[in-house]
């Protein structure tokens, strides 16, 4: 049983969040030295608010740990998991202690590292806080998960309800802000805080614009998961819509102004930050590539049974691609022209083979 909820909470979330923890770890690992944690971990452990701020952070985090385990309780196809509940108490609270205990990992791992240093430097009060403040983050949410095994109601705190008629494309951005508002403001806040940070950067040292291409990889694949929550959205509320008479060419525009609603934010980011180094017409360029290339992966992904394994794979190694052409030269308009074409070429080919194509009306 516990290899069953490992598949479907913990591998799944960290494939979902693939991008943010990306991210993470090349924030973390790639533009800070050790040396430079050190000094991060002691103003932390004599400051009580960046301990503070530390701690809300974690917490934050441990939220949606929660947020996406009360929504995979919620789908249809894991209505089998609440005969769960019928397991003794004990069995079923350890597992869950396990579960939450691997889908927070990256927090606790991080906070060793500072309870070590905290020892060291015998800073026992931070240290006490911060191991109580981890037991209780991974018991809370631990015990909010079983709740909502044990109640599996509707869950009532949402975004208040508006009364407005929405065009077909505004369907899904408006879900994912109602529905799942944790996994927008994780994506929209990781992408829009690393294009602000590459674009600050760039004028204090002797950086090209390679830089920006970099940065607009990452906050891409920053936003690799949302093709799935899309294609997992119409299965679940728009069954009829592979059904309608409408040719490959609209049902991409229809998906294009979709993805360029999400996008949007990106691009007022990037003119807001542009270096006084860049031209604003390169920065639309670029914002124009990222546009080009959320919709090339959602093609990819569209009504297709990824395995998480294999999509994280490959987000991996399109990273790993992605940053050795970029560091051989690859200008931003090759860039642009292989997201948007590979995008219209990906998307017809595959409506041509599932014979889905029909004459618009």
């Amino acid at each position: 049983m516990l290899a069953i909820l490992f598949r479907i909470f913990v591998s799944r979330f960290y494939v979902q969040n693939a991008g943010t923890f990306l991210f993470i770890i090349l924030l973390a690992f790639g533009f800070l030295s050790t040396r430079e944690h050190e000094a991060l971990i002691l103003a932390i452990l004599g400051s009580p608010f960046l301990l503070a701020l530390v701690l809300l952070l974690w917490g934050l985090y441990t939220l949606n740990v929660s947020a996406f385990n009360r929504q995979v309780l919620t789908e249809p196809e894991h209505l089998f998991l609440q005969t769960f509940w019928l397991m003794p108490n004990p069995v079923r609270g350890a597992m869950w202690l396990v579960i939450h205990t691997a889908q927070l990992l990256p927090m606790i791992a991080y906070a060793t590292w500072i309870v070590i240093r905290g020892v060291q430097h015998k800073a026992f009060g931070p240290v006490l806080a911060i191991g109580f403040a981890l037991l209780v983050f991974v018991c809370v949410s631990a015990w909010s998960t079983d709740f909502r095994l044990r109640n599996p109601g509707p869950d009532t705190r949402q975004l208040p309800r508006l009364n407005v008629r929405l065009p077909y494309e505004l369907f899904f951005p408006a879900y994912w802000l109602r529905h799942e508002p944790l996994s927008f403001v994780l994506t929209k806040a990781f992408s829009g805080l690393l294009l602000a940070g590459v674009c600050r950067l760039f004028p204090t040292d002797d950086y090209d614009q390679r830089l920006l291409l970099i940065g607009l990889l990452l906050a891409g694949l920053g936003h690799s998961q949302v093709g799935g929550q899309l294609s997992a959205f119409e299965r679940q509320y728009l069954l009829l819509l592979p059904n309608l008479p409408l040719a490959w060419w609209q049902r991409l525009s229809r998906y294009a102004f979709t993805y360029g609603l999400i996008w949007l934010p990106e691009l007022l980011i990037l003119l807001r930050n542009c270096p006084d180094a860049i031209r604003p017409d390169y920065v639309v360029w670029l914002w124009l590539t990222g546009w080009g290339w959320l919709l090339l992966m959602h093609s990819l992904a569209n009504g297709r049974d990824i395995l998480p394994e294999r999509w994280l794979t490959g987000i991996v190694a399109s990273f790993i691609i992605g940053l050795l052409l970029i560091m051989y030269g690859l200008p931003v308009g090759a860039w642009l022209t292989l997201g948007w074409l590979g995008a219209v070429g990906n998307w017809h080919y595959e409506f041509r083979r599932r014979g889905q194509e029909t004459p618009a009306s």
